[in-house]
């Protein structure tokens, strides 16, 4: 099994989810959810709704995760029931049979939607009790016997958890063999694949949606799994009382081990580690099952409904046939019978297309040309296949050409792309194709969840340095300095500096740098991210820049440390395009930490911190420099999450 097809690692992970129902799927996403179906005739419905804002009871760990539980019995009792009147609305009415006498009766005393409502209470009441009953309350009885052999409670708890999930197991296998059930599971199947291709930032086709497994970590199968193994875990604890207290305990324990179970499905749909894939796996193979192969109609069916979701906020709900692009199609025979009896017709402003009287987005052009926003994309991905991350670079790029997000991407992959725009983007594909780095193209790089400005003038920001900011807010909370004095020399972006600032609101974060157009950047990045009333921002080379009696509880660095002659063995995006004056640290690369160890304790206060970044056989030598200053006390050379040296610490010693 291929992991990667299956764990989000350079995927967006998203928090859609969905569910197969009678010739359909439903999918939620942020604001609303959408049902899409296969109707008889071949044509697709669709139809979603709005959801109401989450309250704040979502946002806390395990009680989320027991609202969720309760609010998914009557979301998916109700998505069945729903999908199943839209089947009954769509067949001829000679197929189905006329209401039942006490479905009439409640219809006629308290009208339709209260009937929807009781019917939905009492479906899911049932669904409850009568599961409570097969896999919390048969399993306890069963195992009760075996208390005449065995006295150890946590045995017995044992054998009765694996037998519960004996029993879930053969239920759900037995159900598989159904004709009905296995088509159920080819739209279970059809929801996980196109999940899987969005995430992983492809264009929603069949085609590409087929290449994944059926098999997602965040699915409710897993979920229930982790129920059933977390219940073993925790019942094996609570001891072997008599039957009606461990049938008492097993029911009241229900909403607690939802909560349990919801988070570490947070956690699977997440991450990709080790422990992860471990408490996944028992779901994983439970998943083959309950999701089968879908065809292509099928995964038409679940891309639809994701398209639906993936739409702005204030975007008007649909309910009827669409097209393949979730497109309300309006029939000439229905827009005639809207006209009949009017003097008049009514305007639309929507452009309508002739040829298929399709009804399609205001300010959205379709066309057959080849330079759509699709075509334009998929061109991009080939140009960058040799480049590492390609296609998500090449989907960056276009992000940035259009202002679109990557959900605009694969909704308006139809739309026909002005001239400026496709020459604009075949022109930064070649600036990529040549070596400029991505962000230099996009003029935008994250550092530490803050959103950076970047230029040529600029190193780019990477995760080494988020190694020294890390042990720098981790110091500084530790000390509880208040109104800290911190100094980042050779700021460049400001990444390190605008970063402590954001973290420490009564911080006073100085930053200097020899280059005033790096400085200048950095200014504007202080701008974008609230902190510029509290930074000061100096010109000059290292210390020259800062005033002889300033001192300061911490100076963060990350100077030039690279050695002269190794720059031209470095990476194009590196040597001939990141600034040379940021890079060269001398012949021996230890030229700008000579200055620091000899100056800094200058300007530190009594216990004050110096904090530079160095190259990863630098450690040794940095460390001796400090400690032939006698100011300092014993350097600490730290690693990085590669077990490479990164940061050298050293405190300054009180004076006397």
């Amino acid at each position: 099994m291929d992991y990667k097809k299956i764990f989000i690692k350079e995927a967006c992970p998203t928090s859609i989810g969905g569910q197969a129902i009678m010739e359909g799927v439903m999918m939620r996403g942020a604001d609303r959810t959408a049902i899409a179906m296969r109707l008889p005739g071949d044509e697709i419905y669709l139809r979603t709704k709005k959801l109401k804002p989450a309250g704040k009871l979502r946002k806390i760990p395990i009680l989320r995760g027991i609202i969720s539980f309760a609010d998914s019995l009557f979301t998916g009792m109700g998505t069945l029931m729903e999908s199943a009147d839209i089947l009954e609305e769509n067949f001829p009415e000679e197929d189905w049979g006329e209401p039942s006498a006490l479905e009439q009766k409640i219809n006629n005393r308290f009208g339709e939607k209260a009937a929807w409502n009781a019917m939905l209470f009492l479906s899911v009441l049932f669904a409850v009790v009568l599961s409570i009953g097969i896999f919390v309350i048969f399993p306890t009885i069963a195992i009760n016997w075996l208390g005449k052999w065995i006295s150890n409670s946590i045995v017995l708890n044992l054998c009765e958890g694996i037998f519960r999930i004996i029993l879930f197991v053969l239920y759900i296998y037995l159900i598989s063999r159904m004709k009905d059930i296995q088509t159920l599971f080819q739209y279970h199947g059809s929801e996980h694949k196109t999940i899987h291709c969005f995430e992983n930032g492809l264009e929603l086709t069949p085609a590409n949606a087929q290449q994944f497994y059926t098999l997602h970590p965040r699915c409710g199968t897993s979920f229930l799994i982790f129920v059933m193994i977390i219940s073993l875990l925790l019942f094996s604890f609570l001891g072997w009382p008599n039957v009606w207290m461990r049938i008492a305990s097993r029911i009241l324990l229900i909403p607690v081990i939802a909560g349990l179970s919801y988070e570490v499905l947070r956690l699977a749909g997440k991450s990709d580690n080790v422990v992860v894939r471990v408490l996944s796996y028992p779901g994983l193979m439970m998943q083959k099952l309950t999701t089968k192969e879908p065809t292509d109609h099928q995964l038409e069916i679940a891309i639809v409904a994701l398209k639906a979701v993936l739409v702005d906020a204030d975007a008007p709900v649909i309910d009827g046939v669409v097209d393949t692009d979730a497109k309300l199609i309006v029939k000439e025979n229905e827009e005639s019978k809207e006209s009949e009896g009017s003097d008049e017709p009514e305007t639309n402003d929507v452009p309508e297309k002739e040829e298929d009287n399709e009804t399609y987005v205001p300010g959205i052009r379709y066309d057959s040309d080849d330079a759509t926003l699709g075509n334009l994309l998929h061109w991009g991905k080939s140009c960058l296949s040799m480049v590492e991350n390609g296609a998500n670079e090449a989907q960056e790029i276009l992000q940035y050409i259009l202002g679109y997000t990557r959900t605009d991407l694969i909704l308006r992959d139809k739309e026909v792309l002005r001239e400026d725009d496709r020459k604009e983007y075949e022109r930064r594909i070649e600036m990529r194709l040549s070596g400029t780095p991505l962000q230099y193209i996009t003029g935008v790089q994250e550092f530490m969840g803050l959103m950076f400005r970047v230029n040529p003038d600029v190193l780019i920001p990477r995760l080494d340095t988020e190694v020294l900011v890390d042990q720098a807010i981790g110091i500084l909370k530790a000390k509880e300095w208040e109104n800290p004095f911190i100094l980042d020399m050779c700021t460049g972006s400001g990444a390190i500096g605008v970063t402590m600032a954001h973290e420490f609101p009564d911080a006073e974060v100085t930053m200097t740098d020899v280059s005033p157009k790096a400085l200048s950047t950095a200014m504007g990045n202080a701008q974008i991210n609230d902190v510029f009333s509290r930074c000061i921002f100096l010109q000059g080379d290292m210390f020259d820049a800062i005033p002889e009696q300033k001192r300061f509880d911490m100076i963060l660095s990350n100077p030039p440390y690279i050695e002269s002659d190794v720059i031209e063995t470095l990476s194009t995006e590196v040597k001939d395009h990141e600034p040379r004056l940021a890079l060269d640290g001398g012949a021996d690369g230890l030229t700008f930490y000579r200055i620091l160890a000899e100056n800094a304790e200058k300007h530190l206060a009594d216990g004050g911190y110096l904090m530079m970044e160095i190259g990863c056989d630098q450690g040794e030598a940095v460390r001796q420099l400090l400690e032939e200053n006698e100011n300092y006390s014993t350097a600490v050379v730290l690693q990085d999450l590669n077990h490479l040296d990164r940061i050298v610490i050293a405190e300054r010693k009180g004076r006397e």
